[in-house]
């Protein structure tokens, strides 16, 4: 749909303002693109059967939440909420949600996301870790 894709591209942003505020805007502009695409064709590729959900909040577009679920383990693919809807318990009910279907449920970050916090006090455990990424798993 033009409206989520819309959407997401102001999301995914907001997501990278700061990465990408040292920039031009329009080298911003060409950049946040060519990273958009490429993201969602990655995403596309690699798991072609992942729920992808729009997050609604009281009748506003606020996130998206991306799992894929397999017979093994539900796969948390992207987590993202624009910046007024952080730090209400949004991406906790939305893990929790997964977590209740009694899978194990598996997530990537990078190591210097605040998001991390959130992961460990919902009992994930860190699997792996490099400078740019961490691998967390919650349930055996």
């Amino acid at each position: 749909m033009a409206k989520d894709e819309s959407f997401l591209r102001h999301l995914q942003a907001s997501v990278l303002e700061s990465e990408f505020a040292f920039l031009p805007p329009a080298l911003s502009e060409v950049m946040l693109d060519m990273q958009f695409r490429a993201r969602e064709a990655q995403y596309e590729a690699s798991y072609p059967t992942a729920e992808s959900s729009i997050v609604v909040c009281n009748g506003i577009d606020a996130g998206r939440f991306l799992v894929n679920w397999s017979p093994d383990e539900a796969r948390i693919i992207d987590i993202a909420l624009l910046p007024e809807f952080r730090g209400q318990g949004i991406g906790a009910a939305l893990l929790r949600r997964v977590i209740k279907e009694g899978k194990p449920v598996g997530l990537q970050v990078r190591p210097d996301n605040p998001a991390r916090r959130l992961y460990l006090r919902l009992g994930f455990e860190v699997v792996s870790e490099t400078p740019m990424d961490c691998e967390m798993r919650f349930g055996r």
